[in-house]
This record gives C-alpha cells, sequence and structure tokens, in this order.
C-alpha cells in the first residue's frame, strides 16, 4: 500500500474529480488481454505467485467482496501530500450471483475521524490517512468494512477518453465556473455533444447547481456507463491496451494481481445496464458555517439493505376457489399475504370439484413453488410454463383444505 504524507489540506470549493469506477477498470483491463500477459509488468503490475496460489480461491474463498473505489484530487499541484478524496464509492462484488452493486457517499458527508482529526467532511480523511483512514470511516459511517480499495486520479481518466475519440453525452445544462487557485476552469454548453478528455472532466467535475454534490454524483453515474460502452464498442477495442496503460499508470490498490485478473474477467461477463447505483441518502445543512451532507441513518440502512442484500423478489400469486367452500379462497389469500406474498387475484377456478388443493408454476423458480405448496398444505404440484401469466403460481383451493371464512 502506497502512503504519501500525512499534511492535512483546507477545503476547497470546486475541487473534484471523479475515479474510474472498478466495474469499468476491470472490464478494460480483461478486454485489453491482461490474462494473456501473466508474468509482465503492465503499468506498475507485477503479475506473480506460485502454481499453488493458482489454484487457490479468489480473495480467499470470499463470496462477496466490498471494493473501496476512490478519486483523489490531484490537481493542485501538490507534490508531497496526499489529496481529498472527491470520489467515494462503495462496491459490492458477489461473485456467487454474478451481480454488481455500488454505492456513492457524497463527499461532503459529516463524519468523526475517531482521533485523527476533528468532526469533518469524509473527503479529508484521505488527507489524514490515505485510504486506510477513509476506509475506517467508511466503516464507521455505514457500518460495512472494505475489503480491497482502488485508487485512481484525473490524469488516466481524461487520457483515457482522449483516445476513444471522446465520449458522447447530453449536458444537462449550461455548466460555468473558475476557480484559478485550484486550477479549474469548466465552460460547457448544454445538449449532446462530444467531449474530449478536458471536457469530460469539466463535466464530471461540476457542482454548483441546486443539488450540488449529488448532482454530481448522478453525472458521474452517468458518464462512466457511457464511458464503458464506448470503450468497449468493436471500433475500439484495438485502442483497449493503450487505455489500460493509461489508468494502470495512475492507479493504487491493494487487489493481488491474481485477484484484480480474476475480477476483470468476472465484469467483463456483467451486464452494464444491469449494475444497481445508489447514493447515501441524507440533507445538505450547514454548522458552524461550513456545509455538510448528514446522513440518514433510517433512510441510509434501507437503502444499504436494498443495494448490497436484496431480498429475493416473492412471486405473484392468483388463489382460486376450487373446493366450494365459502370464502376459502379468501382465507388462503390472506394466509399468503402475511408470509409476505403479493395476491393479484382471488376468484373461483372452472369447477369445485378439486379434492386436493393444487399449486401450479407458471415459471421455474422450483424453490418459490416449494414455500408455497409447504404453506397451503399441498402436495399436488404441477408446472405449466406460461410467459403470458399475470401470476408467477396459481394456488387452486381443493376440498381438503377445509378452512373458513368470508368472501372467496
Amino acid at each position: 500500500m502506497i502512503i504519501r504524507g500525512s499534511s492535512p489540506l483546507r477545503e476547497r470549493r470546486g475541487m473534484g474529480t471523479v475515479g474510474v469506477v472498478l466495474l469499468v477498470l476491470l472490464t478494460l483491463i480483461v478486454a485489453a488481454g491482461i490474462g494473456a500477459l501473466l508474468g509482465y509488468y503492465i503499468g506498475g503490475f507485477k503479475l506473480t505467485g506460485s502454481i499453488t496460489e493458482a489454484f487457490e480461491p479468489p480473495f480467499g474463498g470470499k463470496s462477496t467482496v466490498y471494493i473501496l473505489v476512490l478519486g483523489e484530487d490531484d490537481t493542485g499541484g501538490r507534490k508531497k501530500s496526499r489529496g481529498l478524496a472527491d470520489t467515494i464509492m462503495l462496491a459490492s462484488v458477489d461473485l456467487d450471483k454474478k451481480r454488481v452493486a455500488a454505492l456513492s457517499i457524497p463527499r461532503d458527508t459529516r463524519v468523526d475521524l475517531d482521533g485523527y482529526g476533528e468532526v469533518c467532511k469524509i473527503n479529508a480523511a484521505h488527507v489524514y490517512g490515505g485510504p486506510t483512514l477513509t476506509e475506517l470511516a467508511v466503516e464507521r459511517l455505514i457500518g460495512m468494512k472494505p475489503d480491497y480499495y482502488v485508487k485512481t486520479n484525473t490524469k488516466g481518466f481524461s487520457k483515457s477518453v482522449d483516445i476513444l475519440g471522446g465520449v458522447e453525452i447530453d449536458v444537462e445544462r449550461n455548466m460555468r465556473y473558475t476557480d484559478r487557485w485550484g486550477g479549474l476552469y469548466i465552460n460547457l454548453k448544454k445538449g449532446r455533444q462530444l467531449l474530449d478528455g478536458d471536457k469530460a472532466m469539466q463535466y464530471v467535475r461540476f457542482r454548483h447547481d441546486a443539488l450540488g454534490d449529488i448532482a454530481r454524483i448522478e453525472r458521474q453515474q452517468k458518464f462512466l456507463k457511457a464511458l464503458a460502452e464506448k470503450a468497449l464498442s468493436p471500433a475500439n477495442l484495438p485502442k483497449l491496451p493503450r487505455i489500460v496503460g493509461a489508468i494502470l499508470r495512475n492507479v493504487e490498490t491493494d487487489l493481488t494481481p491474481r485477484d484484480a485478473i480474476y475480477l476483470a474477467r468476472f465484469a467483463s461477463r456483467i451486464n452494464l445496464d444491469e449494475v444497481e447505483m445508489a447514493t447515501l441518502p441524507g440533507t445538505p445543512r450547514n454548522i458552524g458555517g461550513i456545509s455538510y451532507w448528514i446522513a440518514d441513518p433510517e433512510q441510509s440502512a434501507e437503502v444499504l439493505q436494498n443495494l448490497f442484500f436484496p431480498r429475493p423478489a416473492m412471486p405473484k400469486i392468483e388463489v382460486l376457489n376450487g373446493s366450494g367452500v365459502s370464502g376459502a379462497a379468501q382465507t388462503v389469500a390472506d394466509i399468503l399475504k402475511q408470509y409476505g406474498y403479493e395476491v393479484i387475484s382471488i376468484g373461483n377456478a372452472d369447477s369445485f370439484d378439486y379434492a386436493t388443493s393444487q399449486v401450479i408454476s407458471h415459471n421455474d423458480d422450483t424453490e418459490a413453488i416449494a414455500r408455497v405448496a409447504s404453506i397451503v398444505n399441498s402436495s399436488a404440484v404441477k408446472h405449466d410454463q406460461n410467459a403470458s401469466a399475470k401470476a408467477d403460481i396459481t394456488v387452486i383451493v381443493g376440498k381438503d383444505y377445509a378452512l373458513i371464512g368470508s368472501g372467496g
């Protein structure tokens, strides 16, 4: 792990950068054929390891890894001290479920660095203690400890965009801002246009609108997807080795080369449209003359649950009365609702002559139908693949399920 300097910096308005999200970075690596370059140097990665290690499971056998992606502000001409981490994103990679999700943490989020400095904005944690302290700040903020980190700066990002020949983006509004001290000059007009490296940097760094850093995060996420799509287009495949070199020369990480290669191959099989992204919820607040983002604990817990630990989608169920017993379908529907199922319709079956209750699945989710069959005490399970069916499962209540209620 590389640690440079320790002197803090004062907050500067308008300073920002974008980190190349892990998914994009490693997708580019694999597309460039990094797997064929084992044993060689690639922009600072020295791929080493014994033959035994090559057969060990990646990431020490973990099925899910959490990677902190940092974008360091390196635009102020500093030589020794670390810059602010103005892009902070926690990426979750589920190797078993082939799922990637990412949480953006606003740079102005208020945190307590626990002895390493006063209460401050989370982007200052990198100034005081580099990625290590930033990982601690993230853990204290959301209760999740990153397993690894990837840090990049502006140079690799800008150079990559130029190698690609620019990225087309619909700029939402006119963007103008000047910070001569920080070397930041933004002048973009509204409308769809091709952004070169310099203009792309302006786009992802602009934060002077009503939502401030929150709007900037949304733009970063939008641009990163457009960048990945452009990089992986057939016309740009020959350029990927140059892009990889430009990125890796400006990347610091504690991922092992072997794990990075595995993750690259994994990322290449992920549909970018299926990558879920969210922003840490909260509200802006001015405290002591300083503008902070105050995380909302309850909303944050809900976002973290849905983003990183999603509950399996409950199947939609229709309940039909095949017993002739008044209220039987309604009673069974109420029981299923208590278990969290969505009952979309209640009605009568094609007859009241069903001796036993039946559970009919219209898709291939065998676990779901087994759970429903257990709840309604049915051993008559059938599969009727029907893509046009509104319900995932049909429950026909038979005479053996003698329930009494109203309606039905």
